[in-house]
């Protein structure tokens, strides 16, 4: 009964949805989500490491789960969950049908060589997060959002000196990144160096990303991201907790790089709660809390790398000849035919 995108799917997505659950990420909260639109590319790419969709039809409706994708890596973002039309008495419920295709979406995932899904669900919304627990994703932080909602209340003037992030950036981000993530939460993103570089421009892509650093290249203070999309500006923020008095300074800076009236968000992890005051000093409201959740759908295999050498079932076996010395009673051996 689970299947993939079909036509239809694309007249009931554009309908009012009558149950639905939008998991925000920093792309979706930059440019809006529009589900009939993610259908459509489903539809002519089909899915697969960039798109994933799985849809359960029935009469005048049908529900569905759509992921997308993370540029450069192997992961996808589960990022929608609805219901649309009204749903027959003798179909499950909305929760069970969204566990159902979240097994679909796991498995296509797993096909399609994506090592990682991740899902960051709304704190509030309890049974959802419980559909994500028996489908086999593990809580590894929270984030929190939070809007632009007043005007600079400090009223301060000065901009930390930031420049904009070069390539000869990266590890100094990455070792940034390191000394002030948590263990568990380092090897749940698995990231790297090449993770900090930004994105490259795409068709499909609306969402524009810059980032600054401050510090010396091989010891950064901090680093700010900023991606802009049609829907607002979103800003994630990375600072060493003996240099936080700076982090006014620097979201000013960032402020100071908009030109346009679209929202503007902040992007902050439970383990970064000391930048949480000079946010707010600046305006900055939380409108959210996230569970950041995470399954593979890969298994780490370990081996020595010497059994190959050590084990002799490997090697070549070469038959040795048998020598056998004559009786001494008897003439020698002579094959007769």
């Amino acid at each position: 009964m689970i299947r993939s995108v079909a036509p239809g799917d694309l007249w009931s997505l554009r309908r009012k949805p009558r149950n639905q659950v939008v998991l925000y990420t920093e792309g979706l909260l930059a440019n809006a989500h529009r589900p009939a639109w993610l259908a459509l590319r489903c539809l002519l790419q089909g899915s697969g490491r960039e798109l994933g969709m799985a849809v359960y039809p029935y009469r005048n409706g049908a529900a569905v789960v759509q992921a997308v994708g993370r540029s450069g890596r192997l992961e996808q973002d589960i990022v929608y969950l609805a219901s649309v039309g009204a749903r027959p008495a003798s179909a499950p419920s909305d929760y069970e049908l969204w566990y159902r295709l979240l097994e679909r979406l796991t498995a296509q995932a797993g096909h399609t060589q994506v090592q990682r899904l991740y899902a960051a669900v709304p704190v509030q919304h309890n049974e959802v997060r419980e559909i994500f627990r028996q489908t086999g994703f593990q809580a590894f932080a929270h984030s929190s959002i939070l809007h632009l909602s007043g005007p600079d209340w400090d009223q301060g003037t000065s901009l930390a000196p930031m420049r904009h992030q070069s390539r000869r950036d990266h590890w100094a981000i990455h070792k940034l990144y390191g000394s002030i993530t948590p263990r568990q939460v380092q090897h749940a993103e698995v990231r790297n160096a090449r993770h900090w570089a930004l994105p490259m421009p795409s068709a499909w892509r609306r969402v524009r990303t810059q980032a600054w650093v401050l510090g010396p290249d091989d010891d950064l203070t901090a680093y700010l991201r900023l991606a802009s999309g049609p829907s607002g500006h979103v800003f994630s923020l990375l600072i060493r907790p003996d240099a936080r008095d700076a982090a006014v300074d620097v979201l000013r800076f960032g402020l100071a790089q908009l030109s346009d009236t679209r929202p503007a968000y902040l992007l902050l992890r439970e383990y970064q709660g000391e930048l949480l005051a000079p946010a707010e000093n600046l305006g900055f409201q939380p409108i959210g809390e996230q569970a950041l959740l995470v399954k593979s759908t890969v298994v780490p295999v370990r081996r020595p790398l010497l059994v190959p050498a050590l084990e002799p079932g490997l090697e070549p076996r070469l038959p040795a000849p048998r020598i056998s010395t004559p009786r001494e009673d008897s003439q020698p051996y002579v094959r007769t035919t």
